[in-house]
């Protein structure tokens, strides 16, 4: 006869879990409830204080004698909890209490969600013909956990269930598996059990002989234990989507992981911000720049269907690339500074792009001199020679025209692009992008201006480092995240960068269709970021905004502080974890809008390359090798990685050498030329008492 097998689950967290981060997340939820349900009559100190007291309460129930530390728990009754509360609060109603204790089972309800994957493996089990059977270190009643299970799965809620509620023993002891093992006739190790704590369904069962393993799919990931935080229904709320994304969908890709738990949290609260400010400001319709607005746009679709707004969110095609060119009326240092710009560093070839020549066009006008010291179009030019080549664009009659042509042409293109986009008839305008420096929107102004004065538009950046002299009341900028002069902050902002993707190429221009409708011009089609996965990071990133924005909507009181989880999500970009630097540090980037040379953001080193980054002085190099030092680190192997850490090393002994040695000999030569002047001066002392003396000597005596 074959051996009988008996598999068991634990319920909570294994099974099934909740919307929020964790099980606290539930009290959170009720500690808002109460807020909201003044009919109740509650005293204020139980409403304020309720986590404290539900808590309290809970605890010196479950540990009588002393601490966790002293005892093992024990098994406890969700009615012993409101017992207890109620005799804490006596002149309460005990109608008010079950009030109570039936509001967090009806939120636990709420709150609670299916695990697929196990409940899956359930399902097969029974479809097979073997014996599953539930067990749960819980407070509820078994009709309850009935009930909670019948709202999830059938299936689960007909499954025979041991309780610690009901039987008075728990799994943390180990009591409670003895009593199924004498219930279900079973030897240790016939029974075969999956929970997801690691003391009670892994050590205590194996301890016991049986087989048991564990589950970790309802833990917080590194990414969500970095905005959580245990009493805030807002950090509950946030965290609890992201895990919730993963839960329901089991088999994301790691692009999908990232636009869940990290793209989505970190632009949700500049979206909501940018939708909120629009419709105060009688914005109705907003531009979602490209590339950067796609993603922005995905989440404000979601988020103003969850809440019912009413806004024009259109997508326009458009980069600094598409921008700069036609903003050139004269060629004047306004110009000269965007010309000149190194990302991290400036070719003939790229700087003939950005005026929409070619190399050998631009290199064919300049004099034969200037010529001959360009002849490699590709080769990096030293700043001193970009500046005298500057020069000559005022100067040679030919370079400016074709430049002031070019111009003309690309601002005629794309103003009639804003024409077909109904740019010009929306009243205020609003624009939506990643941001840095605002030169994109002031150039758009300049170009909108020129065809319609009386235009105005509002910028809204998740970050920008400068507010320039252009800026204006008609050419506004707001900047969410990293503002001006916020040093530290500027540093992530690549990395942030590297999050705001699309799935197209980078527009360069525009041209007419046969059927007269202006279309963009694309560097590419984005196939290198449908190969990355770019389709499953925003398809992420949009599911979290509209569940968020859901699950958010269903609590009136709920006050929300993005900008307090923006610290630690910007700690996560410089010191990234595995996922995101592996996610992340493959997305195929380049620094400059002109520059062709598609490089991975963060590329895995070997020995060589390591070698080379850390003792590389000049920084253009080391940009060139990676955009993002902390992320390659962490993608390369031990030995490599250990060699990348000389480069902090070397920079730090190049600081010593600069900032001590030759500060000590530049002290020592002060000291030098102080001690000469000191002997000098004590020399001509000297030298004018002898003569004071001499000549006091040879002076005629009075007579």
């Amino acid at each position: 006869m074959a051996q009988k097998t008996v598999f068991s689950f634990e319920v909570f967290d294994t099974l099934v879990t909740y919307r929020t981060a964790t099980a606290r997340g539930v009290l959170c939820a009720l500690r808002h409830e109460l807020r909201v349900r003044e009919d109740l009559g509650l005293p204020m100190r139980l409403v304020e204080e309720f986590l404290e007291v539900r808590t309290t309460a809970d605890y010196e129930l479950r540990y009588p004698q002393g601490t966790e530390e002293d005892e093992e728990p024990v098994a406890i009754r969700l009615d012993d909890i409101y017992a207890r509360i109620a005799r804490r609060y006596p002149e309460l109603d005990p109608a008010l209490i079950a009030t109570i204790r039936q509001l967090e089972l009806k939120l636990t309800a709420e709150l609670l969600i299916g695990i697929p994957e196990t409940i899956a493996r359930v399902h097969r089990l029974l479809d097979a013909g073997e014996r599953v059977v539930l067990i749960s270190d819980t407070d509820f009643t078994g009709a309850e956990v009935e009930r909670l299970l019948a709202g999830i799965d059938t299936r689960l809620a007909a499954c025979p269930c041991y309780l610690s509620s009901e039987l008075g023993q728990t799994k943390h002891s180990g009591e409670l598996f003895r009593q199924v093992l004498q219930a279900e006739g079973l030897a240790p190790r016939q029974l075969v059990h999956l929970g997801h704590d690691l003391r009670s369904d892994l050590r205590m069962p194996r301890a016991l002989g049986i087989k048991a393993e564990l589950y970790k799919g309802a833990r917080l990931s590194e990414i969500e234990w970095a905005y959580y935080e245990e009493d805030s229904l807002f950090c509950q709320l946030l965290a609890g989507t992201s895990k919730t994304y993963r839960i329901l969908h089991p088999d994301a890709s790691s692009q999908a992981l990232i636009g869940a738990g990290l793209a989505g949290p970190l632009f949700y609260g500049f979206i909501r911000d940018v939708l909120d400010q629009a419709n105060r400001r009688d914005i109705r319709r907003l531009y979602f720049i490209a590339r950067d607005g796609m993603i922005f746009r995905r989440l404000a679709r979601a988020i103003a269907h969850e809440r019912g707004l009413d806004l024009d969110l259109r997508y326009l095609y458009g980069s600094r690339r598409a921008f700069r060119l036609p903003s050139v009326f004269e060629i004047t240092p306004r110009e000269h500074r965007w010309l000149a710009e190194r990302i991290p560093m400036l070719s003939l070839a790229m700087l003939a792009e950005r005026v929409d020549m070619t190399g050998e066009e631009l290199h064919a006008l300049l004099p034969d001199a200037l010529r001959a010291r360009l002849s490699d179009l590709d080769a990096s030019i030293p700043e001193p020679l970009t500046l005298e080549l500057l020069e000559h664009f005022d100067e040679i009659p030919a370079i400016r025209e074709a430049i002031l042509d070019n111009a003309r042409r690309a601002r005629d293109l794309l103003i009639a692009y804003l024409e077909q986009e109904g740019f010009f008839d929306a009243g205020p305008v609003g624009t939506v992008d990643i941001g840095w420096m605002g030169g994109s929107q002031d150039s758009l102004y300049k170009i909108a201006a020129s065809h319609q004065p009386e235009i105005e538009i509002q910028g809204f950046y998740f970050g920008l480092f400068h507010y320039s002299h252009y800026t204006s009341q008609r050419n506004r900028k707001t900047a969410y995240a990293i503002r001006p002069n916020h040093v530290e902050d500027n540093i992530v902002a690549l990395h942030t960068e590297l999050l705001a993707q699309a799935d197209h190429g980078q527009t360069v221009g525009y041209e007419h269709r046969p059927d007269g409708r202006v279309v963009p011009r694309l560097r590419d089609d984005g196939g290198h970021l449908r190969d990355w996965g770019i389709s499953e990071f925003l398809d992420g990133a949009e599911w979290f905004a509209a569940e968020y924005a859901h699950l958010s909507g269903r609590y009136s009181l709920l006050t929300e502080h993005f900008d307090a989880i923006l610290p630690p999500l910007f700690a996560l970009m410089r010191k990234p974890t595995r996922l995101i630097a592996e996610t992340l540090g493959r997305v195929p980037y380049s620094g400059d809008h002109c520059d062709l040379a598609l490089r991975e953001s963060a590329p895995a080193f070997g020995l060589r390359e390591a070698f080379e980054y850390a003792f590389r002085r000049r920084y253009e190099d080391r940009r060139l090798m990676t955009e993002w030092y902390e992320a390659s680190l962490v993608r390369s192997p031990p030995l490599v990685r250990l060699i990348l850490r000389l480069h902090p090393l070397s920079q730090g002994l190049k600081v010593l050498v600069k900032h001590s040695v030759l500060d000590s000999l530049k002290a020592a030569r002060a000291l030098r030329n102080y001690l000469k002047r000191l002997r000098l001066e004590r020399a001509t002392g000297r030298r004018l008492s002898r003569e004071l003396a001499a000549a006091r000597a040879s002076a005629p005596k009075p007579l």
